[in-house]
This record gives structure tokens, C-alpha cells and sequence, in this order.
């Protein structure tokens, strides 16, 4: 059992949900748990582990393609005709082939001359032939050579693949993590805004026991507050739709009862954007796999050169016919040697095939470049985003502060009668507001860093520039993934 699978199972065994029951009891997932549930139940990764799989088997068809091949070819028929006529009646006559001497002349028209020779023939209604041929390419002006470096390359981008697809579903966990968490903390902030509407409303009603203040206002705070309970009852939907999110993503049926443990925090990046650019043109494993398409490509084209040479295929035969399955009294015979064959002339077909490679190639070049300055792009603006978060959260955690003091002071000259009830649902909404910034703030730092994460290619299960390095080495593509990987074997 891998270290996710073992992760996984005793998270569940914790757990011991019963999921076809109502999912009253809460299920608690730290962001950790999320991330690998979510590797090992993901369906894209499932499919890109297949397309691995897919790339492996057409490699070694390619590398078998250099080997021998032997084919049987067999034939029963049933025969008619003039000839075979004519072979029944010298059957009759003569009997089944037989050696005998037969008279062929006279000497000095005297003596009679005679020979040995075979005379008769068989009678038979059927045929039956059997071959074998065995091929062995010897030289193929390069079509095989490159037709296996072209399938090892698309191997090595499968892995790749593979890699890339756990970062996104990674990614994925993350961003549904951090959306479950964001709107749990602004369904606290609009109950906080409720419960203070409602503690306001009864300051109001006593003062209004006491003549203190007109009705308007107690009528006033009320239209407040069901303002604010349906903010917290659009609020706690956005909560219910983020749970079933992340427990659909980390493998959980869609209504469980997912509560996250761990919470928002800020802990600086140490890393400027020239170096997260750098590592993310190293790292990304889409960007490294779009460099084995332009190989893969540039193989292809050798191989289609391939149509300008000449073949030489060592190659064997065997064949017999007879009257009965695997019968040779008709024939028997067999051929050894090589078999030389060029296509002098192909109208061109051959000059086409190279032309079309080369266009992939620079297909595929452009495809490369256009990745990599993605790369740059997503790496940018993850950097940059949260960058701007993190300012936001110093200066929103300010601002908080300061609506809580302005909220404080509103009440107390409400209380006091030297302002009026406006002042005190103004403080109270922009307390609402800072807060509601401050959690935003925290979101948007947390979810911007995931996003930096995936922009560069930090890695899952294996570093890619590693495994890069490994192959360009020599390495296989399972030494290459051994030299890369994080931590214990698959």
C-alpha cells in the first residue's frame, strides 16, 4: 500500500461514516487530508495513469517492430476443372505416381529403347498448402530508430502528464478548501451582524419603553436586521454549495457533512518573482512535456526520411501442398536469405511525408513557446495577487479595529442621546464590511499562494526537473521516475 492509500484509509477508518445515512454528523478534514483524498480518487488522474499506460505499450510495440516475425499462411480448397479431369483419368489409367521403364525408340529399328521414369497420377478433390515466412529487419534507413525514440519521448510526457494532472487536482482540493473555509467565515460574519442587530434592538425597545426614542427607530433596526438574516441566508447556502464541492472532489458523496479543521493563516513568502519565474520554467511539467512533443515531433520526421533509403530485411520460407492437411507430395520447398527493396521513385510521396513532420514540428515549437510564456503569465499573476492580498490583510486588519471603535463610540452617544440611530446602523455595517474584508483579505492570500504553487510546478509525487535530467542521462522512464520521486515508492 502506497503512502496516500495508507493515508486514506485511516482517515476513513476515523471516520467510520456511514454514507447512506442522513449525513447529520460532521466529517473533519484538514487541508493535508483534502489534497490526498482528492490524488487518490480523481478521475482525470485515473485516466492520465492509463494514457501512461497507453504510451508505455506503444513504446515497446515500437522497440518489439525490430525483432523477427514469423506468419503461417494455409489454404484447403476443393478443386474442379479440365486439368484435374485429365489427372483423374491418367489416375485410372496409370495408377498413382510409380517409377517404370517406358519405351522412348528403336536402334536401327530393330531393338526397342527403354527409360525409367515416373508415370501415373494422383486423383484428389481437395488441395491443401501450407507456408511459414520468418522477416527480420536489418536496415530500415532509420524508420524504426526513430519511430522508438519517438514513443520513448511520448512516455516521457505521459509521466509528465501524470504529474501535471496531480497538481491541478491538488490545485482543485486547495481552491475548494479555501472556498469552504471563506464562506464559513463570512456566515460568521453576517450571524455576528444579525446577533448585533438583535442586541441593538433591544437597547432600542427599552429606551423605547421609556419615551427615550420614537418608534421609527425600533422599526427602523428591525428592516436592518432582516437585511442581515438574508445576507446570512445567502451566506450559509454558498456554505452548504462549497461542501458538497470539496466532498465531491475528495471522493466523499456530495452531501456529506464536511467541516474543515484547519483555518486561514498568513505566513510570508520568501521567494521574489524572478526566482518563482525560474523555477516554473524548470519545474512545470506541462512546460517540460511540451519540449518532448517538439522531440517526439522531430523523430517522426527522421523516421518519414526513412522513404528515401533502401530496406534490407534478412527473410526464410517454407512451403508445401498436397492432397491432405500438411501433406508435401505436390511440393515442398523452402527459400533463405535478404530481401532488398528501395523505392527509386514514389511521385513524391516521400518528400510530402517529411514535409508534413516538419510543419508538426514547428507546430509543435510554436505549442512550446506559447506554454511557456503561460507559464510566466500564471506565475505573474499568482505573484502578484498575492502580493496585494498580503497588503490587504495588514491594512484590513487595521481597518477592523477601527470599525469596532467606531462602532462602540455610536453606541454609547446613542445610548446617551447626542446622535441618532443612522450613525450607530452605519458603524455597524461598516464593522460588518472590515470584517468581511479582513476574512476576503485572508482568502485571497491563501488561495493566490495554491495558485503560485501550481504556477510553478511544485511537485506532488515527483520532481519533473529531476526526472528530466535522469532521462536526458540515459535513464529509462521507470529510472527516471525512481531518481525524481518524493519520498516512498508507488
Amino acid at each position: 500500500m502506497n503512502k496516500f492509500a495508507f493515508i486514506i484509509a485511516a482517515i476513513c477508518s476515523a471516520i467510520s461514516f456511514p454514507y447512506h445515512t442522513a449525513a447529520a454528523e460532521a466529517i473533519g478534514l484538514t487541508l493535508t487530508d483534502s489534497i490526498e483524498m482528492a490524488i487518490l480518487t480523481d478521475e482525470s488522474i485515473e485516466g492520465a495513469e492509463a494514457g501512461r499506460e497507453a504510451a508505455l505499450h506503444a513504446w515497446k510495440a515500437a522497440r518489439r517492430s525490430k525483432g523477427p516475425t514469423v506468419s503461417w499462411n494455409a489454404q484447403a480448397l476443393r478443386i474442379g476443372g479440365r486439368d484435374y479431369r485429365s489427372a483423374k483419368r491418367a489416375h485410372s489409367l496409370y495408377g498413382d505416381p510409380h517409377p517404370a521403364q517406358v519405351k522412348v525408340g528403336d536402334v536401327l529399328g530393330a531393338l526397342p529403347v527403354y527409360a525409367n521414369q515416373t508415370v501415373g497420377s494422383y486423383a484428389y478433390d481437395n488441395t491443401f498448402s501450407n507456408s511459414w515466412s520468418l522477416s527480420v529487419p536489418i536496415y530500415t534507413g532509420g524508420q524504426l530508430e526513430n519511430q522508438i525514440k519517438s514513443g520513448r519521448y511520448q512516455l516521457n510526457k505521459a509521466d509528465l502528464t501524470v504529474e501535471n494532472t496531480r497538481q491541478t487536482v491538488r490545485y482543485q482540493a486547495a481552491e475548494a478548501y479555501a472556498n469552504l473555509l471563506h464562506y464559513e467565515n463570512l456566515a460568521g460574519v453576517a450571524k455576528d451582524a444579525v446577533d448585533m442587530g438583535h442586541t441593538q434592538l433591544e437597547l432600542i425597545r427599552a429606551q423605547f419603553e421609556e419615551g427615550a426614542v420614537a418608534e421609527a427607530d425600533m422599526l427602523a433596526m428591525s428592516v436592518s436586521i432582516a437585511n442581515y438574516k438574508q445576507n446570512l441566508v445567502n451566506a450559509e447556502k454558498a456554505v452548504e454549495v462549497a461542501k458538497s464541492t470539496l466532498a465531491s472532489i475528495v471522493g466523499l458523496p456530495q452531501d456529506t457533512n464536511v467541516e474543515p479543521l484547519d483555518h486561514f493563516s498568513y505566513e510570508p513568502y520568501d521567494k521574489d518573482l524572478p526566482d518563482c519565474e525560474a523555477y516554473a520554467l524548470e519545474h512545470r511539467p506541462d512546460g517540460i512535456a511540451a519540449d518532448y512533443d517538439i522531440k517526439a515531433a522531430q523523430a517522426r520526421k527522421k523516421a518519414a526520411k526513412a522513404g528515401w533509403r533502401p530496406r534490407v530485411t534478412g527473410v526464410g520460407t517454407q512451403s508445401i501442398a498436397g492432397n491432405a492437411p500438411f501433406a508435401s507430395e505436390r511440393s515442398n520447398n523452402w527459400q533463405a536469405g535478404l530481401s532488398v527493396s528501395w523505392n527509386l521513385f514514389d511521385n513524391g510521396v516521400t518528400t510530402e511525408n517529411v514535409r508534413q513532420a516538419a510543419s508538426v514540428v514547428d507546430q509543435y515549437e510554436a505549442g512550446a513557446r506559447k506554454t511557456r510564456k503561460t507559464i510566466q503569465l500564471e506565475t505573474r499573476t499568482a505573484w502578484l495577487n498575492m502580493k496585494a492580498a498580503e497588503q490587504n490583510i495588514q491594512e484590513t486588519a487595521v481597518a477592523v479595529k477601527q470599525a469596532e471603535d467606531s462602532y462602540t463610540i455610536a453606541q454609547v452617544r446613542y445610548e446617551e442621546g447626542v446622535d441618532i440611530l443612522l450613525s450607530v446602523t452605519n458603524a455597524q455595517e461598516k464593522l460588518t464590511q472590515a470584517r468581511s474584508n479582513y476574512m476576503t483579505a485572508l482568502y485571497q492570500y491563501n488561495l493566490s499562494r495554491a495558485a503560485l504553487e501550481k504556477a510553478m510546478g511544485v511537485p506532488v509525487a515527483f520532481d519533473a526537473s529531476v526526472y528530466t535530467e535522469a532521462e536526458q542521462e540515459g535513464a529509462s522512464a521507470d529510472e527516471a521516475l525512481a531518481a525524481a520521486w518524493l519520498g516512498e515508492e508507488e
